[in-house]
Order: structure tokens, then sequence, then C-alpha cells
């Protein structure tokens, strides 16, 4: 059974969360049945017994990867305080600059590994979920806050509005990840932020 997590010491922190990047790094850039956990250890610079210390498998350590990256992807200033159309707009010009940086390789983690969970896995995937109904919920108090700021109308259905938020921003992710193409983000989300436009007071 490997250490908990709050068991450890400040260095059995470090090491374990070294080992977490390093694989969230690795199975992003080759997915999970492409990374293998000797890759993981060889790039973590840490010994077989170390790595098992920390996790009794590959699984165990991607519910690991999932979890640190659906935090990750919560801990986006730009998310968390997105409070009017203006923010919304700044948030969408950030996202599409990032990918574009990257050459549009690296797509938010939580689509990617929604793609690379196999149904027979349905813990994983409710981790994968959970993180997505969680990045959905920032999205929402965002709206609320514009909605309540009398920026949207009022009978705006911001549950309905932040769902299609997210689902543009992973699917636009996805799509130019695939194309290598910054093009089918922008779209996406361009038509998401028309989608709040349209709800605007005045």
């Amino acid at each position: 059974m490997p250490a908990s997590v709050d068991a450890l010491t400040a260095k059995g922190l470090r090491t374990r969360t070294r080992i977490v990047d390093t694989a969230t790094r690795l199975i992003l850039a080759n997915g999970a049945h492409g990374t293998t956990m000797e890759a993981i250890q060889h790039e973590s610079e840490v010994s077989a017994s170390q790595l098992y210390h920390y996790f009794d498998n590959k699984r165990d350590l991607l519910a690991a990867v999932i979890q640190a990256s659906t935090e990750t992807v919560l801990a986006n200033t730009r998310l968390l305080e997105m409070r009017s159309l203006r923010d919304l707009r700044a948030w969408r010009d950030a996202v599409v600059d990032a990918a574009r940086a990257t050459g549009c390789r690296v797509g938010c983690p939580l689509a990617s590994f929604a793609e690379d969970i196999p149904d027979s896995d349905p813990e994983l995937l409710e981790l994968v979920a959970a993180g997505l109904r969680r990045l959905t919920a920032a999205v929402a108090a965002g709206l609320t806050a514009m909605r309540d700021a009398g920026e949207l109308l009022s009978d705006t259905d911001i549950d309905r509005l932040a769902l299609v938020v997210v689902t543009a921003y992973e699917g636009g992710m996805l799509v130019s990840r695939a194309q290598r193409a910054p093009e089918p983000l922008e779209a996406a989300l361009d038509a998401a932020v028309a989608c709040v436009e349209a709800r605007a007071a005045g």
C-alpha cells in the first residue's frame, strides 16, 4: 500500500509531486498507454522502490495525475477572477494565445484524459467527470457575477451557458490539438463568447 499523502514529510511530498508532474507531462505527450512506469521513473530520477512507495501501480498514479491536473486547471487566475464580459474575452484570448505558443500540442488535460481512459474503468472516468463539473461550476460562478452586476439578463440560464463555454473550450482544444492549428479553438470559443454576449443586458 502506498504511503498516505498526509503522512509524508516535506521531502516526501516534493518527491511525490515531482513524480506526478513528470507523469502528467509524459501522459499528455504520449498517452496513458504509451507511457510506462519505467519511463516515469527514469524521467523523475527516482528509484523503482521510491516510485512504488508512493503509488501501487500505474492506475494509482494516473488517478493522482487526474486529480493534480484538475487543481491546475482550476487554479487559472483568469478563470477564478472572471467577473465581466471583458474578463471572459480576455480569458478567451489567453487560452488561444497559450495554445498557439505550444503549437497546439498540449490541450486541456481533462479532455485528453477523457479520451484516453477506457469505459472499463468507470472510477477513473468519474475523476475526469468530476473535474469537468468543477470547471463548469467555476465558469458558472463568473457568469453569475456578470448577471448579478447587471451585465447579463436576469433570466439567463447560467448553468446551460456555462456548459456551452466549457464544451467549446474542451472540444476546441481537442480539435486544435489534432490539427495542430489554433483556428478550431478560436472558432469554438468565439461562438461560446457570442452566446454569452447574446444574453447581455441593455
